[in-house]
């Protein structure tokens, strides 16, 4: 009976999903992130397979854990994980496969319409009583619809954001490393320097990884090239933006406001300028937990399992 130790951040409601869709004669033991260490390195000692959701697991614990054939994330990110230690054990890593790809690309659309329409501050205004005068000019709230949307990662997830603007008949653009030549036909989108992205879009979505070479792709020169109407969404990871560069141009009014469901820090910290600035939406990194989401990322977990237990190479494996 193959036995998965199941490491996670996520509520009781998740964990039991998790936990119930695994298939006949697998044994699942979760704990939570703030269990104590030596239960977590119990649990792993004699695990065939680790599923982990966020946070890093202790060398300890994966030095212990001699029958581990695989780690299964059920993110996309894999920063967390020290893929040399990986290496080192001969433990392959694999991510979600995208199974959280459409929750990401639609709260990237919701928080495109979040900041355009100001829905944050309206809402809090109506609860506090107010009514139209003072909550909104009339024309301090945009349209979605027409804009150029500038896409920067092209891959799973940015394609899904691009289908799922179609109906707003938006100008896509796109940069990445990787020409996607079928999907540009399919949906109509541009591939472009980062540079010329910035400059010609109304929108700047972003959907890469957080690899070394993204860290701080988005900082103070990229801030500058962008138009002063223009708006900042980010469902990737933080650092990928230059935080500090950021809330200067929004304090500025150098970019009209940004939609951000992940940030350096994370919690966000109370002090942060970002909480106090109306032109901002925020989230706490949930864009990719809906309920369609975590029955597919256990899914393609199990199926990642089973093909290890059948002699295959497991899906969606990661790489330094």
């Amino acid at each position: 009976m193959p036995k998965v130790a199941y490491i996670t951040h996520s509520s009781p409601e998740v964990i039991e999903v998790v936990v119930g869709l695994a298939p006949p004669g697998y044994e699942v033991v979760s704990r939570h992130h703030s269990a104590p260490e030596e239960e977590k390195v119990e649990i792993a000692r004699d695990a065939d397979f680790i599923i982990l959701h966020s946070g890093r697991l202790s060398e300890e614990l994966l030095r212990n854990a001699v029958r581990l054939r695989l780690l299964q994330l059920l993110s996309a990110g894999y920063e967390n994980v020290d893929l040399d230690l990986m290496a080192e054990l001969g433990i392959p890593v694999a991510n979600v496969g995208g199974a959280n790809r459409e929750g990401v690309a639609e709260m990237a659309v919701a928080l495109m319409l979040a900041v355009y329409r100001r829905l944050v501050a309206l809402d809090a205004g109506v609860r506090a009583g107010r009514w139209r005068e003072g909550l909104s000019t009339g024309l301090d709230t945009f349209e979605l619809g027409g804009k150029t949307v500038g896409i920067v990662g092209f891959g799973r997830i940015g394609q899904i954001v691009a289908r799922r603007l179609q109906g707003f008949d938006n100008t896509i653009l796109y940069c990445d490393v990787v020409a996607y030549p079928e999907a540009e036909r399919e949906l109509g989108a541009e591939r472009v320097s980062l540079e010329h992205l910035l400059r010609e879009s109304d929108v700047v979505t972003v959907h890469v990884p957080l690899l070394p070479e993204n860290r701080g792709l988005i900082g103070k020169r990229e801030l500058s090239l962008m138009r002063p109407t223009a708006i900042l969404v980010n469902t990737a990871r933080g650092p990928i933006i230059d935080e500090r560069a950021l809330i200067s141009v929004l304090k500025e009014g150098r970019i009209r406001g940004a939609g951000l469901d992940v940030f350096e820090q994370e919690p966000i910290n109370q002090d942060n300028p970002l909480l106090e600035m109306e032109n901002v939406v925020l989230a706490p990194h949930a864009a990719g937990g809906t309920y369609e989401s975590w029955p597919r990322r256990a899914a393609f977990a199990y199926q990642n399992f089973q093909r290890v237990m059948e002699g295959k190479e497991p899906l969606s494996l990661v790489q330094e």
